[in-house]
């Protein structure tokens, strides 16, 4: 008899949720590609948030990061879909960084924004660490 987190051909049964998640970090890595291209072409952010006066070479180191950042939450999505354990650990972390840098931007005066991303970390981290199907699917 199969497992319960694996179907016939012994390939995993990936709850639904954990999908929507993986589909989650697949649209911000099309957000982080898309913000580190426009980084680096020079489209980056408006003066009110105090990078220009920083100088372009970083608008442009924060558009190579925002690159990286674009291919590693890619595999972490596509490690979701596929039930891989380090991606299980790595959304999670994520998450974390996510709560604690929507904290700081709505302490900062971006509320709005950065209470839509506060809902969707905690929610993803909560979902993660607390839903029984999904904890068994990356053990």
């Amino acid at each position: 008899m199969a497992k319960f987190n694996q179907d016939f051909a012994g390939q995993k049964n990936i709850p639904a949720g954990v999908k929507v998640i993986s589909v989650l970090f697949y649209i911000g890595s099309v957000l982080f590609l898309i913000s580190g291209i426009l980084s680096i072409a020079g489209i980056g952010l408006p003066e009110e948030v105090g990078v220009p006066q920083l100088g372009r070479g970083f608008e442009i180191f924060g558009g190579v990061v925002s690159i990286i950042l674009a291919v590693l939450v890619f595999l972490v999505g596509m490690g979701l879909w596929r039930g891989k354990r380090w991606t299980w650990i790595t959304a999670i972390v994520l998450s974390v960084i996510g709560i604690i840098t929507s904290l700081i931007g709505m302490v900062g005066g971006s509320v709005l924004g950065n209470l839509i991303g506060l809902i969707i970390y905690v929610a993803i981290g909560a979902y993660l660490l607390f839903n029984k199907d999904a904890k068994s699917v990356f053990s």
